[in-house]
């Protein structure tokens, strides 16, 4: 593939996609279960081990924005094939590591391989669809990864429960191998242009420059804020003030996860609509205000429940709307956009999880709602005071420049 317009995306390769995206988001997420396991195994302390997760977010946040131009330049066919190798490879080499350090080298190596995926596949899609097919495509794609959390990642602790923290590493580095081999048969071939370079400066320039990315960049950053303030705090908030044991809160955090698969769907079928901004402004506002009262109102166990999944699924609708915007806005350096757009879901995330854990010792879990509600606001006045009057954000307007 390449940056030139395509007639379309085939149901085989859409599929493969959404395949990739599944087990990025499980791969990511998996050591969750384990860290237990990995603990009691190499001797070291919980926290330790949750370095393993933590320095994949930190090598995702860095390569992902560095890649992008590669992929603008050398097409999206060699940076996902690569990209997906490097993370099959990653996985399924940590099933064997003999220690801390190897396994910390290959997470790192993972981190690296699934950085590449995520953003090459959301500029392919922009690149070989028209405009207003790009948002069901990019919800449906979102939507595949949040059923890395609804499914995925409680199989993965199943794995464990029954073959040790190894077995899922080999499960899931498998799977990968055998989703690499059909995605080489069947991702189109591109062409790099002769003379072209990667220009690195130059593509985050074209779109540095203007205004419209950063607003982009900023709410989806909020609500990534909220939503992992969400899922980070809501299965404690259940232990501690209802008495919840780990084997109580699953459904719970599964029904997180089924709650975003929705809301990026959702967010997909907005996306292309003319009061897209509108809508968005309203959703995010009402998810804020759900995920606040769900951690201050101390109502029965199973309300709260079912609360976190309205406010998953409300504020998982903003991420396909703002990834099909920042594509629309980026011209020839989707891939460039992809990669800024994945370090604000990471930026996100480690602030969410690392503010909420402040915001609980200073308040308590009510303070960690007020979290979730402030980020929410600032998202929905970014995208209602600001966005709705640009007119870079109207359907039809222009996009950059060409680098």
């Amino acid at each position: 593939m390449t940056a030139v317009q395509q007639h379309g995306v085939s149901t085989t390769t859409l599929l493969l996609f959404a395949a990739i995206m599944f087990l990025a988001r499980a791969v990511m997420l998996m050591l969750g279960p384990l860290l237990v396991a990995l603990a009691d195994d190499f001797g070291i302390s919980i926290a330790v081990a949750g370095q393993l997760a933590a320095v994949t977010f930190i090598t995702w946040g860095i390569t992902a924005p560095l890649v992008g131009p590669i992929s603008d330049t050398y097409g999206r066919r060699p940076v996902l094939l690569i990209g997906f190798l490097l993370m099959a490879l990653g996985v399924l080499g940590s099933g064997v590591s003999w220690g801390y350090g190897s396994l910390l080298a290959l997470r790192l190596i993972t981190g690296i391989g699934s950085a590449m995926v995520p953003p090459t596949i959301i500029a392919a899609l922009a690149d070989n669809l028209p405009p207003e097919k790009v948002g069901k495509a990019v919800g449906f794609i979102t939507a595949s990864s949040w059923v890395g959390v609804a499914v995925g990642v409680p199989s993965i602790s199943l794995l464990g429960y029954i073959g040790g923290w190894r077995l899922p590493f080999y499960i899931t580095g498998g799977l990968s191998l055998a989703v690499w081999v059909p995605l080489y048969l069947c991702l189109p071939s591109g062409q790099r242009h002769l003379g072209q370079s990667i220009d690195l400066f130059n593509r985050f320039k074209v779109i540095g420059h203007q205004s419209g990315p950063w607003y982009v960049l900023i709410t989806n950053a909020t609500q990534q804020m909220a939503l992992f303030g969400l899922m980070t705090y809501f299965a404690a908030h259940m232990m501690e003030s209802y008495g919840w044991d780990e084997a109580s809160t699953a459904p719970g955090l599964a029904l997180l996860g089924v709650g975003a698969v929705i809301g990026s769907f959702a967010g997909g079928l907005i996306a292309g609509r003319a009061c897209r901004l509108d809508w968005l402004a309203a959703i995010s506002l009402a998810g804020g205000v759900v995920a606040g009262l769900l951690f201050a109102l101390g109502a029965p166990a199973w309300i709260v429940v079912a609360m976190a999944f309205v406010a998953s699924l409300l504020v998982s609708v903003s991420m396909p709307v703002m990834m099909t915007l920042i594509m629309h806005l980026a011209g020839q350096s989707r891939g460039t956009a992809g990669g800024m757009f994945a370090t604000s879901n990471q930026v996100g995330g480690v602030v969410g999880a690392s503010a909420g854990g402040l915001m609980l010792s200073l308040g308590g879990y009510p303070a960690v709602g007020l979290l979730c509600l402030v980020a929410t606001v600032l998202s929905a006045s970014v995208v209602g005071l600001r966005m709705r009057r640009s007119p870079a954000f109207q359907l039809g307007g222009a996009n950059t420049r060409e680098p």
